[in-house]
Protein backbone atom coordinates (compact mmCIF):
# COMPACT_ATOMS: atom_id res chain seq x y z
CA UNK A 1 0.00 0.00 0.00
CA UNK A 2 1.19 3.07 -1.23
CA UNK A 3 1.87 6.13 1.15
CA UNK A 4 -1.43 8.04 -0.49
CA UNK A 5 -3.70 5.18 -0.40
CA UNK A 6 -2.86 4.62 3.39
CA UNK A 7 -3.31 8.17 3.84
CA UNK A 8 -7.22 8.01 2.09
CA UNK A 9 -7.99 4.87 3.89
CA UNK A 10 -7.08 6.32 7.16
CA UNK A 11 -9.28 9.38 6.83
CA UNK A 12 -12.08 7.41 5.61
CA UNK A 13 -11.55 5.20 9.39
CA UNK A 14 -11.50 8.48 11.17
CA UNK A 15 -14.82 9.49 9.02
CA UNK A 16 -16.20 6.89 9.85
CA UNK A 17 -15.20 6.70 13.50
CA UNK A 18 -16.38 10.40 13.85
CA UNK A 19 -19.82 9.49 12.83
CA UNK A 20 -20.43 6.50 15.19
CA UNK A 21 -19.07 8.86 18.15
CA UNK A 22 -21.79 11.45 17.07
CA UNK A 23 -24.33 8.58 17.42
CA UNK A 24 -23.39 7.25 20.51
CA UNK A 25 -23.39 10.76 21.53
CA UNK A 26 -26.84 11.92 19.94
CA UNK A 27 -28.31 7.97 21.51
CA UNK A 28 -27.11 9.02 25.14
CA UNK A 29 -28.64 12.24 24.98
CA UNK A 30 -32.11 10.90 23.80
CA UNK A 31 -31.83 7.96 26.98
CA UNK A 32 -31.22 11.14 29.42
CA UNK A 33 -33.76 13.39 27.69
CA UNK A 34 -36.60 10.06 27.86
CA UNK A 35 -35.73 9.99 31.60
CA UNK A 36 -35.62 13.46 32.65
CA UNK A 37 -38.89 13.44 30.54
CA UNK A 38 -40.12 10.56 32.97
CA UNK A 39 -39.26 11.96 36.15
CA UNK A 40 -40.81 15.60 35.09
CA UNK A 41 -44.11 13.37 34.10
CA UNK A 42 -43.88 11.18 37.85
CA UNK A 43 -43.79 14.31 39.59
CA UNK A 44 -47.28 15.31 37.88
CA UNK A 45 -50.78 14.71 39.20
CA UNK A 46 -53.67 14.19 36.93
CA UNK A 47 -57.26 13.63 37.80
CA UNK A 48 -59.34 10.79 35.28
CA UNK A 49 -63.13 12.11 36.35
CA UNK A 50 -64.62 9.04 35.39
CA UNK A 51 -62.60 5.62 35.29
CA UNK A 52 -66.31 3.68 36.25
CA UNK A 53 -65.99 4.36 32.02
CA UNK A 54 -64.46 1.88 29.71
CA UNK A 55 -62.66 5.16 28.17
CA UNK A 56 -61.98 7.10 31.57
CA UNK A 57 -60.49 3.41 32.82
CA UNK A 58 -58.14 3.13 29.66
CA UNK A 59 -56.87 6.51 29.84
CA UNK A 60 -55.93 6.02 33.89
CA UNK A 61 -54.35 2.89 32.97
CA UNK A 62 -52.69 4.71 30.08
CA UNK A 63 -51.25 7.65 32.00
CA UNK A 64 -50.01 5.51 34.93
CA UNK A 65 -47.80 3.50 32.52
CA UNK A 66 -46.65 6.77 31.37
CA UNK A 67 -45.22 7.39 35.03
CA UNK A 68 -48.47 9.85 35.47
CA UNK A 69 -49.68 10.21 39.82
CA UNK A 70 -53.24 9.44 38.18
CA UNK A 71 -56.59 10.20 40.92
CA UNK A 72 -58.57 7.98 39.27
CA UNK A 73 -62.29 9.16 40.28
CA UNK A 74 -64.64 6.10 40.82
CA UNK A 75 -68.05 6.35 42.07
CA UNK A 76 -67.90 3.59 45.13
CA UNK A 77 -63.60 3.33 45.26
CA UNK A 78 -63.88 0.66 48.01
CA UNK A 79 -66.67 -1.23 46.08
CA UNK A 80 -66.52 -4.31 44.05
CA UNK A 81 -67.25 -3.23 40.20
CA UNK A 82 -65.57 -4.30 37.74
CA UNK A 83 -63.58 -0.82 37.37
CA UNK A 84 -62.44 -1.37 40.92
CA UNK A 85 -61.09 -4.39 40.33
CA UNK A 86 -59.40 -4.27 37.53
CA UNK A 87 -57.75 -0.88 39.33
CA UNK A 88 -57.08 -2.85 42.16
CA UNK A 89 -55.20 -5.85 39.95
CA UNK A 90 -53.07 -3.51 38.59
CA UNK A 91 -51.89 -1.49 41.66
CA UNK A 92 -50.68 -5.04 43.27
CA UNK A 93 -48.88 -5.98 40.36
CA UNK A 94 -47.17 -2.38 39.75
CA UNK A 95 -46.37 -2.78 43.93
CA UNK A 96 -45.53 -6.55 43.83
CA UNK A 97 -41.52 -7.26 44.40
CA UNK A 98 -40.07 -8.98 41.38
CA UNK A 99 -36.49 -10.22 41.14
CA UNK A 100 -34.93 -8.68 38.22
CA UNK A 101 -32.08 -9.37 35.81
CA UNK A 102 -29.15 -6.70 35.51
CA UNK A 103 -31.05 -5.34 32.21
CA UNK A 104 -34.37 -5.01 33.87
CA UNK A 105 -32.79 -3.48 36.81
CA UNK A 106 -31.96 -0.51 34.08
CA UNK A 107 -36.08 -0.26 33.37
CA UNK A 108 -37.06 0.05 37.21
CA UNK A 109 -36.91 3.51 36.82
CA UNK A 110 -39.90 3.23 33.78
CA UNK A 111 -42.34 1.60 36.12
CA UNK A 112 -45.81 2.55 35.82
CA UNK A 113 -46.75 5.38 37.99
CA UNK A 114 -49.45 5.05 41.18
CA UNK A 115 -52.98 5.12 40.87
CA UNK A 116 -54.85 6.55 43.84
CA UNK A 117 -58.61 6.22 43.64
CA UNK A 118 -60.78 8.76 44.70
CA UNK A 119 -64.83 9.34 45.04
CA UNK A 120 -66.07 11.35 42.49
CA UNK A 121 -69.90 11.85 40.20
CA UNK A 122 -69.00 14.42 37.98
CA UNK A 123 -72.67 14.82 37.92
CA UNK A 124 -72.85 16.12 41.50
CA UNK A 125 -71.56 20.01 42.79
CA UNK A 126 -70.86 18.35 46.42
CA UNK A 127 -69.17 15.73 45.10
CA UNK A 128 -67.03 17.27 42.92
CA UNK A 129 -66.08 19.94 46.23
CA UNK A 130 -65.35 16.85 48.30
CA UNK A 131 -63.51 15.49 45.48
CA UNK A 132 -61.34 18.90 45.47
CA UNK A 133 -60.41 18.21 49.09
CA UNK A 134 -59.66 14.57 48.96
CA UNK A 135 -56.83 15.84 45.75
CA UNK A 136 -55.65 18.61 48.53
CA UNK A 137 -54.91 15.79 51.18
CA UNK A 138 -53.86 13.35 49.32
CA UNK A 139 -51.23 15.99 47.59
CA UNK A 140 -47.17 15.40 48.38
CA UNK A 141 -46.51 18.28 51.63
CA UNK A 142 -46.08 21.32 49.92
CA UNK A 143 -47.78 20.56 46.38
CA UNK A 144 -51.55 22.39 46.04
CA UNK A 145 -51.89 22.15 42.09
CA UNK A 146 -52.92 19.74 39.24
CA UNK A 147 -51.34 18.84 35.98
CA UNK A 148 -54.81 17.99 34.55
CA UNK A 149 -58.31 17.24 34.78
CA UNK A 150 -59.02 14.54 32.05
CA UNK A 151 -63.11 14.68 31.94
CA UNK A 152 -63.97 11.10 30.85
CA UNK A 153 -67.54 11.28 31.80
CA UNK A 154 -70.26 10.10 29.76
CA UNK A 155 -73.45 9.02 28.63
CA UNK A 156 -75.01 7.09 25.59
CA UNK A 157 -78.85 6.36 24.79
CA UNK A 158 -79.61 5.48 21.60
CA UNK A 159 -82.97 6.39 20.48
CA UNK A 160 -84.95 7.93 17.45
CA UNK A 161 -85.44 11.21 18.03
CA UNK A 162 -88.90 10.87 17.31
CA UNK A 163 -89.65 8.45 19.97
CA UNK A 164 -87.31 9.17 22.78
CA UNK A 165 -88.52 10.94 25.84
CA UNK A 166 -87.27 14.38 26.42
CA UNK A 167 -85.70 13.21 29.80
CA UNK A 168 -83.27 10.62 28.16
CA UNK A 169 -81.72 14.20 26.53
CA UNK A 170 -81.50 16.14 29.53
CA UNK A 171 -79.67 13.08 31.05
CA UNK A 172 -77.50 13.23 28.55
CA UNK A 173 -76.88 16.99 28.52
CA UNK A 174 -75.89 16.50 32.22
CA UNK A 175 -73.59 14.02 32.06
CA UNK A 176 -71.96 14.65 28.60
CA UNK A 177 -72.08 18.42 28.43
CA UNK A 178 -72.82 20.01 32.68
CA UNK A 179 -70.63 17.38 34.33
CA UNK A 180 -67.47 18.64 32.39
CA UNK A 181 -68.18 22.19 32.79
CA UNK A 182 -68.68 21.54 36.49
CA UNK A 183 -65.30 19.79 36.87
CA UNK A 184 -63.86 22.67 35.21
CA UNK A 185 -64.95 24.83 37.15
CA UNK A 186 -64.17 23.35 40.10
CA UNK A 187 -60.52 22.32 39.53
CA UNK A 188 -59.79 25.38 37.56
CA UNK A 189 -57.76 27.00 40.91
CA UNK A 190 -55.94 23.65 41.31
CA UNK A 191 -54.82 23.56 37.39
CA UNK A 192 -53.90 27.14 37.35
CA UNK A 193 -51.16 26.71 40.47
CA UNK A 194 -49.27 24.26 37.61
CA UNK A 195 -50.44 26.22 34.62
CA UNK A 196 -51.98 22.68 34.10
CA UNK A 197 -54.53 21.94 31.00
CA UNK A 198 -58.14 20.48 30.91
CA UNK A 199 -58.67 17.80 28.45
CA UNK A 200 -62.04 16.52 27.18
CA UNK A 201 -63.80 14.78 24.83
CA UNK A 202 -65.67 15.52 21.67
CA UNK A 203 -67.21 14.36 18.92
CA UNK A 204 -65.49 12.35 15.96
CA UNK A 205 -64.49 13.70 13.17
CA UNK A 206 -66.76 11.19 11.26
CA UNK A 207 -70.15 10.67 13.94
CA UNK A 208 -70.96 7.21 14.39
CA UNK A 209 -74.86 8.64 14.47
CA UNK A 210 -73.88 9.51 11.30
CA UNK A 211 -72.14 6.04 9.84
CA UNK A 212 -74.72 4.44 12.04
CA UNK A 213 -77.99 6.67 10.42
CA UNK A 214 -80.02 6.74 13.86
CA UNK A 215 -80.59 6.41 17.27
CA UNK A 216 -77.84 8.90 18.33
CA UNK A 217 -79.19 12.50 17.40
CA UNK A 218 -78.94 14.11 20.78
CA UNK A 219 -75.76 12.27 22.01
CA UNK A 220 -74.22 13.87 19.10
CA UNK A 221 -75.50 16.99 20.09
CA UNK A 222 -74.05 16.99 23.47
CA UNK A 223 -70.88 16.11 21.94
CA UNK A 224 -70.56 18.86 19.65
CA UNK A 225 -71.26 21.05 22.47
CA UNK A 226 -68.58 19.98 24.46
CA UNK A 227 -66.16 20.98 21.42
CA UNK A 228 -67.85 24.81 21.74
CA UNK A 229 -67.93 24.88 25.16
CA UNK A 230 -64.00 24.16 24.98
CA UNK A 231 -63.30 26.24 22.37
CA UNK A 232 -64.86 29.15 24.80
CA UNK A 233 -63.38 27.76 27.55
CA UNK A 234 -59.81 28.02 26.33
CA UNK A 235 -60.26 31.93 25.44
CA UNK A 236 -60.97 32.57 29.06
CA UNK A 237 -58.36 30.84 30.71
CA UNK A 238 -56.33 31.94 28.23
CA UNK A 239 -54.64 34.26 30.57
CA UNK A 240 -54.44 32.37 33.00
CA UNK A 241 -52.21 29.82 31.33
CA UNK A 242 -54.46 26.99 31.60
CA UNK A 243 -54.83 25.31 28.20
CA UNK A 244 -58.21 23.45 27.23
CA UNK A 245 -57.49 20.62 24.94
CA UNK A 246 -59.87 17.98 23.15
CA UNK A 247 -59.27 14.44 22.41
CA UNK A 248 -61.36 13.23 19.70
CA UNK A 249 -62.44 9.30 19.59
CA UNK A 250 -62.99 7.14 16.43
CA UNK A 251 -65.98 6.70 15.04
CA UNK A 252 -66.98 3.39 17.10
CA UNK A 253 -70.06 3.14 19.15
CA UNK A 254 -69.89 5.31 21.71
CA UNK A 255 -71.13 2.61 23.73
CA UNK A 256 -68.22 0.95 24.08
CA UNK A 257 -66.61 3.71 25.46
CA UNK A 258 -68.91 5.04 27.95
CA UNK A 259 -70.10 1.79 29.11
CA UNK A 260 -68.82 0.31 32.47
CA UNK A 261 -65.62 -2.01 31.54
CA UNK A 262 -66.14 -5.75 31.84
CA UNK A 263 -63.82 -8.21 33.35
CA UNK A 264 -62.54 -10.78 31.14
CA UNK A 265 -63.01 -13.91 32.96
CA UNK A 266 -62.21 -16.60 30.71
CA UNK A 267 -62.00 -17.71 27.15
CA UNK A 268 -65.09 -19.85 26.06
CA UNK A 269 -63.58 -22.22 23.15
CA UNK A 270 -60.13 -22.87 24.92
CA UNK A 271 -61.14 -22.47 28.91
CA UNK A 272 -57.96 -20.37 29.75
CA UNK A 273 -58.57 -18.52 32.42
CA UNK A 274 -57.30 -14.81 31.95
CA UNK A 275 -54.96 -13.41 34.01
CA UNK A 276 -56.17 -11.48 37.07
CA UNK A 277 -57.41 -7.67 36.19
CA UNK A 278 -57.86 -8.56 32.51
CA UNK A 279 -60.23 -6.51 30.18
CA UNK A 280 -61.01 -5.66 26.23
CA UNK A 281 -60.28 -1.82 26.23
CA UNK A 282 -62.49 0.18 23.91
CA UNK A 283 -59.38 1.50 21.65
CA UNK A 284 -56.08 0.90 20.88
CA UNK A 285 -52.78 1.34 23.02
CA UNK A 286 -51.32 3.24 19.81
CA UNK A 287 -54.54 5.68 19.64
CA UNK A 288 -53.79 6.61 23.48
CA UNK A 289 -50.52 7.16 23.23
CA UNK A 290 -50.14 9.14 20.15
CA UNK A 291 -52.71 11.61 21.19
CA UNK A 292 -53.24 11.56 25.20
CA UNK A 293 -49.07 11.51 25.69
CA UNK A 294 -48.90 14.36 23.40
CA UNK A 295 -51.82 16.36 24.38
CA UNK A 296 -50.47 16.30 28.00
CA UNK A 297 -46.85 17.17 27.25
CA UNK A 298 -46.75 19.82 24.35
CA UNK A 299 -45.62 22.78 25.79
CA UNK A 300 -48.25 24.32 23.30
CA UNK A 301 -50.70 21.40 22.68
CA UNK A 302 -53.25 21.67 19.70
CA UNK A 303 -56.59 22.49 20.23
CA UNK A 304 -57.31 18.64 19.68
CA UNK A 305 -55.73 15.58 18.80
CA UNK A 306 -57.47 12.65 16.99
CA UNK A 307 -57.64 9.44 18.68
CA UNK A 308 -58.18 7.56 15.41
CA UNK A 309 -55.28 5.51 14.12
CA UNK A 310 -56.58 5.82 10.32
CA UNK A 311 -56.47 9.37 10.57
CA UNK A 312 -53.70 11.78 11.15
CA UNK A 313 -52.24 11.56 14.95
CA UNK A 314 -53.42 15.80 15.74
CA UNK A 315 -55.41 18.47 14.18
CA UNK A 316 -55.76 22.12 14.87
Amino acid sequence: MDAETGAILALQILALCSIVAALLVYLMRQSHNANEEFEMRSKRHVLVTSCDTCIGLQLALALSEAGYKVFAGLLDPSGNSHATRILRAMEQQRTRPKELSADEELETRHNPGQIVPVELDSTREDSLRDCLDAVRAKLPAGEDGLWAVVHTGGLALPGVIERQASAAWESMLRHNLVAPLRAARVFIPLLRAKRGRIILLGDSDISFGAKAGAGLVAFSASRKAVEGAAEALRAELLASGVDVVLLKPPPINPLALYSAPVLKTSDVETGVTSAEGTWVAPLSALAVKSSLIPALTSTCPYKSYNMDKKSRIFCQ
